[in-house]
């Protein structure tokens, strides 16, 4: 038996603490042209770092590394250039589409993933993480105040935090109100998905399935 159901908001308290897989998705509260712009202009900033090595005689060796740049179709252009230009010709389409309660199924997901117990691990580890991480006294909301720009990557290693989603989401500028989560309980979960506690050592059973969801959904955000 399953149940697939969609929450946002104070709704996240309701959720099961039951098995079963879960994606996080962005869907504006309100439609904010130039905030909208703003964090999927960085949904897809680019965080990859290319690396070339050359080999010389006698060992030397010419190391390079430069930052990549994610570029649209053949011609090239720029990622903020293409969604600027969908909002300059159709606008209020796109308040409409936004606003759909249908939107989530037309996108990417931000995160996926598998919890033994869907309470603990999406309200949470990641709902309430994510909201502690937006209070104004935060270590990570002090940073971003001093280095608007930073990359995930950067944030962790200056300030010694893993990897989350809810590091993922508040680094990139998503605002709890404005993300809905899809449900899939399930009676089906293996029990050899082991814990949800994100210190313990994961099981190989969840690695694998994570892994299988995260080819098939392709998120946005997720494990490095």
């Amino acid at each position: 038996m399953s149940t697939y159901t969609e929450y946002v908001g104070q709704r996240l308290t309701r959720i099961p603490a039951r098995p079963g897989l879960y994606a996080w998705y962005y869907r504006p509260k309100s439609v904010d042209r130039e905030a909208i712009l703003r964090t999927l202009g960085r949904f897809f900033s680019s965080e990859s770092q290319v690396n070339t090595t050359v080999t010389h005689r006698y060992g030397v060796k010419l190391i390079g590394s430069a930052q990549g740049e994610i570029v649209f179709g053949s011609e090239e252009e720029s990622v903020p250039n293409a969604m600027k230009e969908a909002f300059d010709r159709a606008e209020p389409f796109l308040e409409w589409f936004f606003q759909s309660q249908e939107f989530v199924h037309f996108c990417r997901p931000i995160y996926i993933g598998i919890a033994k117990n869907l309470n603990d691990r999406v309200y949470k580890q990641h709902y309430v993480s994510l909201t502690e991480f937006w209070e104004d006294n935060s270590s990570v909301t002090r940073y971003m105040s001093v280095h608007p720009d930073a990359s995930v990557q950067k944030v962790m290693d200056a300030l010694e935090l893993p990897h989350s989603f809810a590091l993922e989401a508040r680094v990139r500028g998503i605002p709890p109100m404005d993300l809905v989560v899809s449900i899939l309980e399930t009676d089906q979960m293996p029990e050899s998905i082991g814990p949800d506690n994100i210190a313990t050592n994961e099981s190989k059973t969840r690695r694998a399935l994570e892994r299988l969801l995260q080819l098939l959904a392709d998120p946005i955000c997720g494990r490095r």
